[in-house]
Order: structure tokens, then C-alpha cells, then sequence
């Protein structure tokens, strides 16, 4: 991680960029593992007000990262869940070590919060990210987007 990267929380002025964030990381890294039908669901589902909810959560955390002075990723974990939520970096923005940075400082949150392992539901595409990570893969899962379409992810962990 660059001098020109800050990971810090979010506030309800980033909501936003963090969205932006979000909604471009779908299109472009989640677009080889899923087919149109998935993609337009997902997308649709996206909600500024999601984040905001986040915030005010005192069993969540909703951080960002900045890097070179802009938003370009985020990461929401649950802690009364022991559950990453959600890790998206601008596809522009991959292999500089944001996502990695993300995870660190979500695991080190998970830890201080005294969870011993932290579980994902990892979309296909960002499985070999979790793994170079040692989260272990417990198998196939599918989640249910809407009432009509539902998508296939693993759901992994990693003991802390």
C-alpha cells in the first residue's frame, strides 16, 4: 500500500462514492463469472441507503479506502455474524493491494472484537482472491437475489 492510500471509516458523505465503487466492481470484475439476467438483478440491487444503514450499526463497520485522494473500495463486515458483508474495489483500481489492505484491516476489526474466524459468501470471480488470502472454502452456496433469480457463490472462512 502507497503513502497515497488511507483506509478509514465511511462516513454518510461517502455513500456515494462508495456506491460508485460498488456498482463498477460488479460490472467489470463480476461480469465474467455471471450471466446478464444475474448481473442486471445484482446491480438493481445496489442502494445508497444500504450504507447508511451500515454506519449507524453499532454490529457493523463499513470502512473505505481512499487512493490518490478518491474512494475506490470498501469493505462492510458483521460482526454479530462474524460475516464479511462485502470487499469491492473499482476494477481500475485492481492488483495495487487496496482489496488486500480491505481485508487486513476487516480481519484485525474481526479480531479485536474478539470473533475467532470470519465466514464470506465469495462471488465465483473473487474466490482465488480469498484463497491467495487462506480463507478455505466450505463449499458451493447459492443466494437467493430476488424471488426468480439466485446466484452461486462459495461460502469460505478463515480462522483468525
Amino acid at each position: 500500500m502507497s503513502l497515497l492510500t488511507i483506509l478509514r471509516p465511511a462516513t454518510e458523505q461517502d455513500c456515494q462514492a462508495i456506491h460508485n465503487a460498488h456498482l463498477h466492481a460488479v460490472q467489470y470484475a463480476c461480469i465474467r463469472s455471471y450471466d446478464e439476467t444475474i448481473m442486471h438483478t445484482w446491480e438493481s440491487l445496489l442502494d445508497i441507503n444500504s450504507y447508511l444503514e451500515t454506519i449507524s450499526d453499532k454490529n457493523k463497520a463499513l470502512w473505505v479506502v481512499e487512493y490518490k485522494g478518491l474512494i475506490q473500495g470498501f469493505f462492510q463486515v458483521d460482526f454479530k455474524e462474524a460475516q464479511l458483508d462485502a470487499l469491492y474495489v473499482h476494477p481500475l483500481f485492481h492488483n495495487l493491494g487496496l482489496g488486500t489492505a480491505l481485508l487486513s484491516r476487516a480481519e484485525e476489526m474481526a479480531r479485536n472484537a474478539d470473533l475467532s474466524f470470519l465466514k464470506l459468501y465469495a462471488s465465483l470471480n473473487s474466490v482465488p482472491f480469498y484463497r491467495l488470502n487462506r480463507y478455505e472454502s466450505l463449499g458451493t452456496a447459492v443466494l437467493q437475489l430476488n424471488k426468480t433469480v439466485r446466484v452461486e457463490c462459495e461460502l469460505m472462512r478463515k480462522y483468525l
